[in-house]
């Protein structure tokens, strides 16, 4: 008999067995190669179906992740980033091969989400970590998302302005305020404005577990931020942002009233997450170093918090500057 394409032998313990193998992977054939089931499946796992075709899914790649050291080792915050995408990976590729995942494919998914920039980049990145995941399986030799580039998303967050600010503590009160000073005062994340609690409250400032890092801070109140606690009603025995029954709010309830509340004065180009970059620049133009500028807002890479506050350093650099630039015209 011909011996057919892909087909191998293994003897174990005297007895040998029949296999397919293809691509380093092998599945096992009836024992008798001149019979009418051997052939059968053989033709069978050459058009691709059989067990050699559901051996490798992303379905699968994405259950080993979530039960691996990697996924336990996340933050609350970044296993819900995670699971949105993960959720999309399932739906559109789950029972795909991630063996055969070609790169430019993935620069195509990327693409197709570009309407909604941040989800389109959370591609790559998220399917470079299962490919990872994959390596460490000995699924595959290498990664296809790696170093794939960003879609550009222009600058992002802008800062309150002085006057910005200025207006809505002139025009603003209750909720939305209280939301406004603590993201300005504390230079937090929103969705850890949500979890602050009164008993967090120590020596004139408040502790903070970031739900996104996981670090813990404790952050100084500024004189806004104490007045507006100091007037705020306790209508809550844990939760400083609460309703009148004293539950805790959620982040959308949140950002939808403070949205409104920026809509009628004419705000709407600056969002809560502005607020963060706010208190870096606030920070930088008094004239912190990074570090100090990080044991506020958590940041544990110099890069993100040089970004947030490099208009602020420079405005403080130019002044700097035209001040030497007059003392030296008046002193010659």
């Amino acid at each position: 008999m011909v011996k057919k394409k892909f087909t191998t032998t293994k003897r174990v313990k005297g007895r040998l067995y029949q296999y397919f193998r293809k691509d380093g992977r092998y599945v096992r054939l009836p024992d008798d190669p001149n019979s009418e089931e051997y052939d059968r499946e053989y033709w069978r796992l050459m058009r691709g179906g059989g067990a050699l075709s559901q051996r490798f899914t992303f379905e699968k790649l994405i259950q080993s992740y979530k039960r691996s050291p990697r996924w336990e080792g996340l933050a609350p915050r970044t296993k819900a980033d995670y699971s949105k995408v993960l959720e999309y990976l399932a739906g559109t590729i789950g029972q795909k091969d991630p063996t055969k995942m070609r790169r430019s494919t993935i620069i195509e998914a990327q693409m197709a989400n570009k309407h909604r920039a941040r989800f389109a980049n959370y591609i790559p990145h998220m399917l470079s970590i299962l490919f990872e995941h994959a390596v460490d399986l000995d699924w595959q030799r290498d990664n296809p998302a790696k170093g794939i580039e960003k879609i550009k998303t222009g600058e992002g967050h802008k800062p309150w302005p002085k006057p910005a600010v200025a207006t809505f503590r002139k025009n603003v009160r209750g909720l939305e305020r209280l939301a406004f000073e603590l993201a300005l005062g504390t230079g937090q994340r929103a969705s850890d404005l949500t979890r602050m609690k009164w008993s967090d409250i120590e020596d004139d400032g408040i502790w903070v577990t970031q739900g996104k890092t996981g670090v813990r801070l404790w952050i100084p109140f500024t004189d806004s931020l104490r007045a507006i606690l100091d007037e705020t009603p306790r209508k809550s025995l844990h939760w400083i942002l609460s309703d009148d029954f004293g539950r805790q709010l959620g982040y959308d309830y949140i950002q939808k009233k403070f949205l409104k509340a920026r809509k009628e004065l004419g705000l709407e180009g600056y969002g809560f997450h502005g607020l963060r970059y706010s208190a870096a620049g606030e920070l930088a133009e008094a004239g912190c170093t990074d570090h100090q500028i990080a044991a506020i807002t958590g940041h544990k890479s110099l890069s993100m918090i040089q970004k947030y506050s490099k208009s602020a350093n420079q405005k403080r650099l130019a002044q700097q500057a035209q001040t030497l630039r007059e003392q030296n015209k008046n002193g010659s």
